[in-house]
């Protein structure tokens, strides 16, 4: 008798843990959002730049669900335009959206009144955790982590940031490479070819009064609705082969014709991190770029010892003083998809 109560006792136990396991529901996905008790799966994200303003960008944290209808956004200012800075923010204009329509409709929203989103930034991307109340007193929770792509609505900048060229070394690069500021920069639509293409300057090694030619640089300056994308062809001696990579996304300042503009890049690359800025300045005339330059800083590395140390910079130039027009996209290269970041390490490698 004794025995057969236990046996009772025991499947009894085990009905309660299993029916404790039914009652906590479908586990959450990986990267998600709830409003309340509605579960949302996101799918990516992406940093959107609405342009600067008193020294800082602001900026557009935005995470979609597949549909991309469904959405969370938090407005953030960064020093970059680029990227977000590893922080847990309090001070933002948050708000979710579900049933968003390209004609600025909407089925619900809610404006995000307090909390806080802390936000780890590393080589592999973001990591973002989300707790937070909304206007109606729901509960806004998430978690992302992943890479945030980059799409500007405003690709104009007062002066080049520091993050672009630190101040360490500002003054050295500024004696090789022409800085330019400004809110009234040309229009940089336009196919272009640098020959020849030759090194004036590198901080890391002996410079002498030879001159050191590299493979002529394509470029072309595209835009798309108010982001500027550059695209690039250049001869690689060691592959036997053109490389042609895209950057989305140009920032750019400058007056009365003259320009600068760049894009920075950050990735692992043959298993070495580093972040890069590719500059370029010059002015715009009818004939092409005339006194064109471009500029290369390593900002960050993973200090390796195969890596150039960091705050290394190259300058290069246009031989003749004139990067001319070139219509080397229209005649049939592919506008190709590939990163830049592919590429990273181009100009220090070959």
């Amino acid at each position: 008798m004794r025995r057969f109560k236990f046996n009772l006792l025991a499947i009894s136990t085990l009905f309660m843990i299993m029916f404790a396991m039914t009652s906590c529901g479908e586990r959450k996905p990986n990267n998600y959002f709830t409003i309340g008790e509605d579960v949302y799966e996101l799918i990516y994200g992406c940093i959107i730049n609405n342009g600067e303003e008193d020294g800082s960008f602001n900026l557009d944290l935005r995470l979609y669900c597949e549909n991309e209808k469904d959405f969370i956004n938090f407005g953030i200012k960064s020093v970059q335009a680029e990227s977000i800075e590893s922080a847990t923010y309090t001070d933002f204009e948050g708000s979710w959206v579900l049933g968003y329509t390209e004609t600025g409709s909407y089925t619900n929203m809610g404006n995000i009144t307090s909390g806080k989103v802390v936000i780890g930034r590393s080589s592999d991307g973001y990591s973002i955790e989300i707790e937070c109340v909304d206007q109606y007193s729901n509960e806004v929770e998430g978690y992302f982590k992943g890479k945030l792509a980059k799409k500007d609505e405003n690709n104009l900048v007062h002066v080049v940031p520091n993050y672009v060229i630190p101040e360490e070394i500002y003054d050295e690069v500024v004696s090789y490479f022409p800085v330019y500021s400004g809110i009234t920069p040309p229009d940089m639509e336009g196919e272009y070819v640098s020959s020849p293409h030759c090194l004036l300057y590198q901080s890391d090694m002996p410079n002498n009064d030879s001159v050191q030619f590299f493979s002529d640089l394509y470029m072309g300056f595209i835009y798309n609705n108010k982001q500027m994308n550059y695209y690039s062809k250049q001869y690689n001696v060691e592959t036997n082969d053109y490389e042609e990579n895209v950057n989305y996304g140009m920032k750019i300042t400058g007056e009365n014709d003259n320009f600068t503009c760049y894009y920075v890049v950050e990735d692992y690359v043959n298993g070495y991190y580093a972040q890069q800025s590719f500059i370029f300045s010059g002015k715009k005339t009818d004939e092409g770029l005339e006194n064109f330059h471009t500029a290369v800083v390593l900002l960050e590395t993973s200090g390796h010892p195969n890596l150039p140390p960091k705050n290394t910079f190259r300058v290069l130039k246009d031989n003749d003083g004139l990067a001319e027009e070139n219509n080397w996209l229209s005649k049939g290269s592919a506008r190709t998809t590939t990163s830049s970041e592919s590429g990273l390490f181009e100009m220090w490698m070959k």
